[in-house]
C-alpha cells in the first residue's frame, strides 16, 4: 500500500466487531487504534456461536487460529419429542465455537499498544475529511476514519440516528454453558456429534458442544451450550431483565446476575422439558437471559464515521450469523478502502445495508416460524 492510501483509523469498541475490523484494516496496511470502554478483558462474555465459514476463513488465512483448534462439529441434527425420544433426525454438518475462544484469538493477534482500555466514547464528529472521537476521560482521538463497533447499545448510533431503537420481539432466550465434566455422562452422550433440538409452539430449545474456556476441544475439555427461546408475552419482561442488584438491564442479564425468583421459575419450568434438556439446565450453575430484538438502520456512514456490527443491525440469533455479520462488515470495509475514501464508503454502505436488511428479515421470518 502506498503511504498516500494509508489511513489512520480509530475503532470505538473492542469486542468482536471492533477486533475483526481492526485486524482486517491492519492487514491491509492501515494504522488502527481500538478504544474499548471496559477496563478488563472480555473473555467471560457470551456463550456458544455457530462458526460460519467466512469468519473461520479469515482466522485461518491470517494465521490467527486454525479452525480445527477452536471448533467442535456435528454431523447430525436431531429433534426430540416430549418424552425424550427422537422425533426426527437427518444429516447436517455444523461447526461451533465459543465467544470467548474467538475473542481470545483476536485479542492476542491485535497489538497491546494499539488496544486502549477504559476509553468510553461520549461524542463523535466529522468535518468531512477527518473524524474525532471524544472519551469520558476528557481525551480525544483524531483519525482519517472512525469505526463505531459499540454493539447494540451504541451511544454513538443514538447521536447520529436519534429515534432508531431496537424493537423487542416479545420473547427471550434463556442460556447456559456448563463444563461437560459437570454433566452426567448419559447427557453428554446425547450431544456427541449431534445438534439437538426440542420444538413446540412458543418454545424452541437447542444444545451443542463448544470448546472449553481455554479453547480445548478434546473430550472432557469441552462445554455444553444450550439456548431456550421462550415466549414470555404473558410475563413482565422488565422483571426478567432486572438483575439481583435491582439494576434494570436493556438487553440481557449476565451469568450470576439473575434474580433468585427468576432463576427459580426458570429451573421449575425446565423440569417440563425433555429429560435431555431438563438435566442440562439442572446441571448449569449460572444461567442467563437475553431479550430478543431486531434493529435496522437507514444509514451506516456519516462523512468519515461508519457504524458496523450490532451498532447497525441486530438480527435474531436464529440466523446464527451475528458474529459472522460483524466480521463480514469489517472485512468488507477493509476490502473496500482502495482509492477515494468517500466512494469506497458509499459502495460499502450500500452493500452492507442490503446484507443487514436481508439478515434481519430472515431472523424475523425464522422467529415467527419457531415461536408461533
Amino acid at each position: 500500500m502506498d503511504d498516500a492510501d494509508r489511513l489512520d483509523v480509530a475503532v470505538s469498541g473492542g469486542s468482536m466487531g471492533g477486533l475483526f475490523t481492526g485486524l482486517a484494516l491492519r492487514y491491509d496496511g492501515h494504522a488502527v487504534d481500538v478504544f474499548e470502554r471496559s477496563t478488563g478483558e472480555l473473555e467471560s462474555r457470551g456463550g456458544g456461536i455457530v462458526a460460519q465459514p467466512r469468519m473461520l476463513d479469515f482466522l485461518d488465512a491470517h494465521g490467527i487460529a486454525a479452525p480445527a483448534e477452536i471448533t467442535t462439529t456435528t454431523s447430525r441434527r436431531r429433534y426430540l419429542d416430549r418424552n425424550d425420544g427422537v422425533e426426527r433426525e437427518y444429516a447436517d454438518r455444523m461447526s461451533f465455537t465459543s465467544w470467548d475462544a474467538v475473542y481470545r484469538q483476536l485479542r492476542d493477534a491485535f497489538p497491546d499498544d494499539r488496544y486502549r482500555m477504559g476509553k468510553r466514547t461520549v461524542d463523535a464528529d466529522s468535518d468531512g475529511r477527518t473524524a474525532t472521537l471524544a472519551f469520558d476521560d476528557g481525551s480525544t482521538a483524531r483519525a482519517d476514519l472512525a469505526v463505531v463497533a459499540e454493539g447494540g447499545r451504541s451511544s454513538t448510533r443514538d447521536r447520529f440516528l436519534p429515534g432508531v431503537e431496537p424493537e423487542y420481539a416479545g420473547y427471550v432466550a434463556w442460556r447456559g454453558v456448563t463444563p461437560e465434566s459437570a454433566v452426567p455422562a448419559a447427557v453428554n452422550e446425547r450431544f456427541e456429534d449431534v445438534f439437538t433440538f426440542y420444538q413446540v409452539p412458543h418454545d424452541l430449545v437447542l444444545g451443542y458442544l463448544i470448546p472449553g474456556p481455554d479453547g480445548g476441544t478434546a473430550t472432557g475439555e469441552r462445554r455444553l451450550n444450550w439456548v431456550w427461546y421462550d415466549d414470555v408475552r404473558d410475563r413482565d419482561e422488565r422483571r426478567l431483565l432486572t438483575d439481583e442488584d435491582g439494576r434494570r438491564r436493556e438487553f440481557s442479564v449476565p451469568p450470576g446476575k439473575l434474580r433468585s425468583d427468576v432463576e427459580s421459575r426458570l429451573r421449575a419450568d425446565a423440569e417440563g422439558l425433555p429429560a435431555t434438556f431438563a438435566d442440562l439446565v439442572a446441571a448449569t450453575d449460572e444461567p442467563f437471559v437475553q431479550a430478543i430484538y431486531d434493529l435496522t438502520v437507514p444509514r451506516m456512514v456519516f462523512d468519515r464515521i461508519c457504524l458496523l456490527g450490532d451498532a447497525a443491525f441486530v438480527a435474531r440469533p436464529h440466523t446464527a450469523a451475528g458474529t459472522a455479520k460483524a466480521a463480514a462488515d469489517g472485512i468488507e470495509l477493509a476490502d473496500a478502502l482502495e482509492g477515494d475514501v468517500e466512494t469506497a464508503l458509499d459502495r460499502w454502505e450500500r452493500e452492507r445495508l442490503e446484507a443487514g436488511r436481508r439478515l434481519v428479515a430472515e431472523g424475523r421470518r425464522m422467529g415467527e416460524n419457531y415461536m408461533n
